[in-house]
């Protein structure tokens, strides 16, 4: 879609000038129809751009009336509204949480309302619009801005979607920019809530390290959690065989929605789902932070891998991952019969 900058510059206006959007946080979102706009290839093949703004609980969402004239509300619950432009341009306002940033004191960037993040709709599921979202790593790399990868299905209350890609800016949070995020596939809508894979903490983030979680919150020690639809771990092997391969079967049989998979960081291949936290642990400590397995992006254990029938116990009940002195050794990749 081509994205007139005057016509969503006129649509901007109409938050700009009633306190809704900050100049800086609009001039951002104009920044999507320039041709050096690092991703304007990704805009090309757009079907809309989003601004979602955290909204003040206190103030409770915008009922503007010359917003309902210009735009179509898709909708307008008491925690969300979204107002859809001819121009391309939705702007989403949100009372719930949006982004891990918010659950660590400190970390979200000021008083709401704000913008959480800016969105390229992809919704083509093209070759050609596959091989431009594919590339949005390469192209942030190039460009100095920093990226997360988020493997699909990503759910979002009652919607699911596919993969999504995100960018931090370059100058990190203490520049006025916002993350931005490319969201691949069609919308798929559930009659029942699919809980919410909150956006990524730009790795960055000086306090990114206290993140715990990528998805909703966990069940409290001893509490049962939902059904998990990701089950991760994380190992640096040099060798042939996973040492986690047993782990993975005894999972797959326990837990069949869900999906199960092992990330070989000495050969990684494709996109890499790293919750942020563990990207800093890597940084910082190397493969000494390895194995890891993170359930539905939670870090559950870091640096060892509970037995079989242990790992049943702490993905449905979270709460329960022993104490220092009681966990097993870090698995080792190589045996006497495993290794090359």
């Amino acid at each position: 879609m081509s994205f007139e900058s005057s016509t969503v510059k006129r649509d901007l206006l109409l938050f700009t000038a009633r306190g809704l959007l900050t100049d800086a946080e609009a001039a951002q979102v104009l920044e999507f129809a320039r041709e050096d706009f690092p991703f304007a290839e990704a805009m090309h093949n757009a079907e809309s751009l989003h601004v979602h703004v955290s909204a003040d609980e206190r103030e409770g969402l915008p009922d503007v009336e010359a917003i309902r004239v210009a735009a179509r509300e898709t909708s307008g619950d008491d925690r969300e509204r979204k107002y859809v432009f001819a121009s391309g341009l939705n702007v989403i306002f949100a009372l719930d949480p949006t982004a891990q940033d918010e659950f660590i004191d400190g970390a979200a960037p000021r008083s709401k309302p704000y913008v959480d993040h800016l969105g390229v709709d992809l919704r083509d599921e093209s070759d050609e619009t596959r091989r431009i979202f594919e590339g949005i790593p390469f192209v942030a790399r190039r460009a100095g801005w920093r990226h997360v990868a988020q493997e699909g299905p990503v759910r979002c209350c009652h919607v699911e979607m596919g993969p999504k890609h995100w960018v931090y800016p370059p100058e990190g949070v203490a520049g006025t920019r916002r993350p931005i995020e490319f969201a691949f596939g069609e919308l798929k809508l559930a009659d029942k809530y699919l809980g919410c894979d909150y956006r990524p903490i730009d790795p960055a983030h000086p306090m990114a390290a206290l993140v715990k979680a990528t998805g909703s919150p966990r069940p409290s020690q001893g509490e049962p959690a939902a059904q998990p639809s990701k089950i991760y771990v994380f190992e640096e092997c040099s060798c042939n065989v996973s040492p986690s391969s047993g782990l993975l079967g005894v999972l797959r049989e326990r837990f069949p929605s869900a999906h199960v998979q092992a990330f070989d960081m000495a050969r990684p291949e494709g996109l890499v789902p790293l919750p942020p936290a563990l990207f800093l642990a890597l940084e910082s400590e190397g493969a000494r932070c390895l194995p890891a397995l993170v359930i539905d992006g939670h870090i559950l254990t870091q640096g060892w891998l509970p037995e079989p029938a242990q790992a049943v116990t702490l993905v449905e009940h979270p709460g329960t991952v022993p104490s220092p002195d009681t966990r097993p050794g870090a698995t080792s990749c190589c045996t006497d019969s495993t290794c090359c």
